[in-house]
């Protein structure tokens, strides 16, 4: 038994769509995920030959391979493994000791020697076609990935193929797509889409969209721990002025409340959505929140459907889990987790009455 932590993404788009349009020309989720897996699997292809867009070290996005992908015959869930790239200094991997003091400067290193090896780790994604929803599935041995995951599809999409119309005089040059890959009229009016968000995430945009002029404050609830620097530094000036000396605290972290007068834009807002929607496990963000002029507080907890769940797999130690296995564990697990997916999308905390002093 494994603890996984499961996290449901929308999905909005997936397919080849002529400009402005709503529904797909041709293609769909699960002719993507077959038609990729296909490609991948092709005979003498390597695992370093499965990237399918352009890294760009500048802005962190590095390259993504694909592992394996599963669907069971007859069968509509299926899951998709890829590995993705990590930063590492020719194939060696940096890590700081926890105890080191501020200003420390030693690192330990991790590399594989002669062995040839692309650092990293794996993201398990699982998806349900009929409910046009897919989740990430994350281990202690993994990461969430969704961010590869949109370059990866969207690369093969759009590079991969084998719906790609190529310029007839530059063999290398794609001028559109079609059903068949022969030019036609729409073919250079088509594109390739594939667009996700966090479940629930359009929903409460909307809600916070439509009352922008009511907001009049940001409240911001994280964890800080005294042996850390940032927490550290954050204690001492809540007690500044309070105390002759700060207190001092154990290991265990405290939380922490912030509340700002705020009236964000609507670009404001939905950046601050999508990063809480985001965040990873290791955040100090605990929860996210905006105050009506009239005091009511809309807290994003609600919004991130995500659930942790022990799922009936095993795992050999250095090896990546088999799609076959995760697969049927979730199955079994299939109607308790998409429970989740009917779950109010924020939470409403509705102002208190003023009580008149005696």
């Amino acid at each position: 038994m494994l603890e996984a932590r499961i996290k449901f993404y929308d999905i909005k788009k997936c397919g080849y769509y002529q400009r402005a349009a709503k529904a797909p020309l041709f293609g769909g989720l699960d002719d993507t995920l077959s038609k990729l897996s296909v490609w991948a699997k092709a005979h003498g292809r390597t695992l370093i030959n499965t990237t399918t867009y352009e890294p760009d070290p500048d802005k962190d996005i590095l390259n993504t391979y694909f592992c394996d992908w599963f669907k069971p015959a007859g069968g509509s869930d299926s899951v998709l493994v890829l590995w993705n790239e990590v930063q590492n200094d020719k194939g060696v991997i940096y890590g700081m000791n926890p105890n080191a003091t501020p200003g420390e400067r030693s690192m330990r290193a991790t590399d594989f020697g002669d062995e040839p090896a692309i650092p990293g780790s794996p993201s398990y994604f699982w998806f349900i076609p009929n409910l046009n929803v897919f989740a990430t599935v994350i281990f202690e041995h993994s990461m969430s990935g969704k961010q590869n995951l949109d370059f990866f599809i969207k690369g093969f999409m759009a590079n991969k193929s084998p719906y790609r119309v190529f310029d007839p005089e530059d063999g290398n040059k794609v001028i559109g797509y079609s059903r068949s890959g022969a030019a036609n009229a729409d073919s250079s009016k088509t594109l390739s889409h594939f667009f996700a968000t966090g479940r629930k995430q359009d929903e409460l945009e909307q809600e916070l969209l439509q009352n922008r002029n009511k907001i009049r404050k940001l409240i911001k609830r994280e964890t800080l721990q005294y042996t850390s620097q940032d927490g550290r530094n954050w204690i001492e000036r809540i007690f500044s002025d309070l105390t002759e000396n700060t207190p001092e605290f154990d290991n265990n972290k405290r939380t922490i409340s912030h509340e700002l007068q705020f009236e964000p834009t609507d670009a404001q807002i939905r950046q601050i959505v999508n990063s809480y929607s985001e965040r990873g496990p290791q955040s100090s963000i605990k929860n996210i929140g905006f105050v009506y002029n009239d005091q009511t507080k809309i807290m994003l907890s609600g919004k991130s459907i995500t659930a942790k769940v022990e799922l009936n797999v095993n795992r050999r130690a250095n090896q990546i889990i088999r799609p076959q296995s995760l697969l049927a564990a979730l199955t079994t697990r299939k109607t308790a987790l998409l429970q989740a997916l009917d779950e109010a999308p924020f939470e409403i905390e509705e102002a208190a009455e003023e009580t008149a002093e005696a």
